[in-house]
This record gives C-alpha cells, sequence and structure tokens, in this order.
C-alpha cells in the first residue's frame, strides 16, 4: 500500500520548475521597476519646468546659478523660505528623503542639474519651446544627461 504525500523526485521537481519560471520572470520585473523611475524623473523635469517659469513670473529672471553646484541652486531657490522677508512660497515639493548634502536625488538616485542660460547645443530648431536653462540627470543607461528637458 503507498503512502499518501509526494515522493522526494515530485518535490525537487516542482521547485526546479518555479525556480526557473522565477529567473524568467524577474528580470522583466526589475526593467519595468527602472522604466517607471525613468518615467517619474522626466515628469519631475516637466514639474521643474513649470516650477521655474513660475518663479521667473513672480522674480523677473531664473535663478543664478551657483559656482560649483547646480543641484544646490535648483533646490534653494525652488524650496521656498517662510522665514525669509518677505517670505517665499515654495515653487516645488522637494521629498525630504530624495535630498542629499543640499542636492534633489532622481528616482534613480542621481542628482538634477540645473543650468542657468542653456548651452546653444541644446536649442534646436524643431523644439518647441526654447528653454533659457538646462535640467538634466543620469538615466539607467549611465548616460550623464539620459534624462533632460531639451530632448
Amino acid at each position: 500500500m503507498r503512502k499518501q504525500g509526494f515522493s522526494l523526485i515530485e518535490l525537487l521537481v516542482v521547485i526546479s520548475i518555479i525556480a526557473i519560471l522565477a529567473t524568467l520572470i524577474l528580470p522583466g520585473l526589475t526593467r519595468a521597476k527602472i522604466t517607471a523611475k525613468e518615467t517619474t524623473a522626466r515628469t519631475e523635469i516637466s514639474s521643474f519646468d513649470q516650477a521655474l517659469s513660475m518663479y521667473q513670473a513672480d522674480f523677473g529672471a531664473y535663478p543664478a546659478e551657483e559656482t560649483g553646484n547646480s543641484s544646490k541652486t535648483l533646490v534653494d531657490s525652488l524650496k521656498g523660505d517662510a522665514k525669509a522677508t518677505p517670505p517665499r512660497k515654495p515653487y516645488f515639493n522637494f521629498k525630504k528623503d530624495r535630498i542629499i548634502n543640499g542636492e534633489y536625488q532622481s528616482p534613480l538616485y542621481k542628482p538634477y542639474y540645473y543650468r542657468e542660460n542653456a548651452s546653444e547645443k541644446t536649442k534646436t530648431d524643431d523644439m518647441k519651446k526654447p528653454f533659457e536653462y538646462d535640467i538634466w540627470t543620469e538615466d539607467s543607461k549611465k548616460k550623464p544627461d539620459g534624462i533632460n528637458n531639451w530632448d
């Protein structure tokens, strides 16, 4: 008479099948997560564009780029200051956990960069709107300006 339950061979076969399926599915999920983070970074750059437009409307110019750290310029200019006289409203809602050493990090944990007076290489004839500034960050393929406001 046979005992009830599964044999060791049957269990090993099932575990092997599950392991093979997991190795096929996980890389696709990882790529989807990276793509979502890059999309979020593009959306944030678009939000920076809107915030900088509001800043320019209030002050008549875009923020002046600090020497040496353009990421801090972006944060300092757009975060607002309730203690200033007169108080400055925030133009962008920064996520506090992504401000590291005064630099705002993209969802890929690479800093955003800001350059006032955009270079001519980023202004092309087919652009819908010529920017007076550049904003960019590194993408998942390590391209330094892979995510930007001029493409």
